[in-house]
């Protein structure tokens, strides 16, 4: 925590060398409102296709929660997935399915387990399209390690999605011959482990894995495109436009920016490496210094705002409706 502070510090304190806090409340202020209504249009849609995707997991073992409530869940996963450093919000999802949807334990952890693996999957295409862009965009990649990458994150995740029940027999073999902590507990972790198991051996049978994973790729391209719409959004309304930057740099920096946030040193709400890396990035590929670090900070800073504030919303939502039993 006290690195990622300092980290954060560090970078804003670099960046304030080419931007103010004016600069980046004007460039705000005179965002394009189509292009944010744009950015607000495909990030709803991002959260429904991952509620579609988290309804059919959860179908497939016999358990249909409201898709309302579902998509609030989903809202509150979103908002504290960017707030908490490396991703760890996304585990919210597991907590709330259980603690207000009324879903077993090991329904929630089964479908969260497999979505996150086909995210993972998901960004295969997404690599090998940032790759043939970087290619049109003459940059000097090495495609030999980038293909490489690639493939071996494809296999990794079909691996893991094939192999993930046999793990979690393992898991839960291990579990019970374990000396501590006492009978009771170890009983319970095992039969956890079996029915997160049995859950996800369900949805393999159901034959929805390539529906999954087409799902998948759609949640991730309905994010790159709601971001890609806010940065044109703001570009816009300061007076410029595609001509600084073509679709497919602003995605390559969108996925540099994106991964650094992901990243545990990231900090709370990603803020520092997500700037640091924006900046870094989109200068590289063309964009003039001071606007690169103006558009990195307000467009970081207005995603986490409307991120924060619908699930803020959501979470008051879901402890004003009774929770439901299944």
């Amino acid at each position: 925590m006290i690195l990622s502070v300092l980290l954060a510090a560090g970078v804003f304190a670099f960046l304030a060398r080419y931007t103010s806090p004016g600069d980046v409340l004007r460039i705000v202020r005179a965002a394009d409102r189509r292009g944010i209504a744009a950015f607000v249009l495909l990030s709803l849609v991002m959260s429904i296709l991952r509620t579609w995707r988290y309804a059919l997991f959860l179908e497939t073992s016999g358990h249909r929660p409201p898709p309302v409530p579902l998509f609030l869940v989903v809202l509150v996963r979103n908002f504290l997935s960017d707030l908490l450093p490396a991703r760890l919000g996304t585990l919210s999802y597991v907590y709330l399915a259980t603690s207000r949807l009324g879903i077993p334990l090991s329904g929630s952890a089964s479908s969260f387990a497999l979505s996150f693996l086909f995210d993972i999957a998901a960004l295969v295409p997404m690599i090998a399209a940032a790759a043939l862009m970087a290619a049109a965009a003459s940059l000097e990649w090495d495609m030999t390690r980038v293909t490489l990458f690639a493939a071996l994150l494809a296999v990794c995740a079909g691996l893991a999605i094939s192999l993930l029940p046999a793990l979690l027999r393992l898991g839960g073999w291990f579990i019970d011959s374990l000396p501590f902590p006492g009978e009771a507990w170890r009983s319970r972790g095992r039969e956890f482990m079996e029915g997160v198991g049995r859950d996800v051996k369900a949805a393999r049978e159901a034959g929805v894995f390539f529906k999954i994973f087409l799902i998948s790729v759609l949640v991730r391209l309905a994010k790159y495109g709601s971001l890609t719409a806010l940065l044109y959004a703001l570009l816009r309304g300061s007076g410029f436009g595609k001509a600084v930057l073509p679709p497919s740099k602003v995605f390559l920096g969108l996925v540099s920016s994106e991964l650094a946030a992901s990243l545990p040193v990231s900090g709370i709400g990603g803020f520092g490496a997500y700037e640091g890396t924006w900046s870094v990035v989109f200068t590289i590929l063309g964009m003039p210094a001071g606007l690169a670090v103006t558009t990195g900070i307000s467009h970081h800073l207005f995603t986490q705002v409307y991120g924060y504030s619908l699930g803020a919303l959501a979470i008051l939502i879901l402890l004003a409706v009774p929770i439901r039993k299944q």
